[in-house]
């Protein structure tokens, strides 16, 4: 296992605030989950992550992937061309996956994109798209269909 740190970043797609969070590359590989797995936002709140822990949907959590795409190759575009291109591709996905509008939603959008390092080092170009709960609450179901 390759011992070099390589961060991704998290960002808020909406909202005034952005929040961060370090994934650390193994080996090359940059930590990613498929769309609805479920976990806790609270999860990202460390420095340093080697993985998306994963919690069952029918297990108390906050948070769930519902899209993934990846960014065009080139250059790293920076962190504002990354929050805007997941604006472009989050919010129509969250209406799909959830089954109400983002505007109506008591759901919020936050994404995990690729960081320079990991764009360059480890060919990262994955945004992946989360929506959790605003409020805190938890639920033991997917948000998938939910129309929350």
């Amino acid at each position: 296992m390759n011992t070099a740190r390589i961060a991704r970043t998290a960002l808020a797609v909406v909202g005034a605030v952005g929040v961060s969070a370090s994934i650390a590359a193994c080996g090359g590989q940059v930590a990613s989950a498929d769309v609805g797995t479920c976990m806790n936002s609270s999860d990202f709140e460390a420095d340093e992550i080697t993985e998306i822990p994963e919690v069952d949907c029918s297990e108390e959590h906050d948070a769930q992937i519902f899209h993934k795409f990846d960014m065009d190759d080139g250059d790293f575009p920076g962190r504002d061309a990354i929050q805007t291109a997941a604006g472009e591709e989050c919010v129509p996905a969250f209406e799909e996956f959830v089954g109400t509008g983002y505007q109506e939603s008591s759901l919020d959008i936050n994404f995990i994109g690729p960081s320079e390092d990991t764009w360059d080092q480890a060919d990262d170009r994955e945004v992946i798209c989360y929506l959790y709960t605003m409020d805190g609450s938890t639920s033991t179901e997917s948000f998938e269909g939910s129309g929350l």
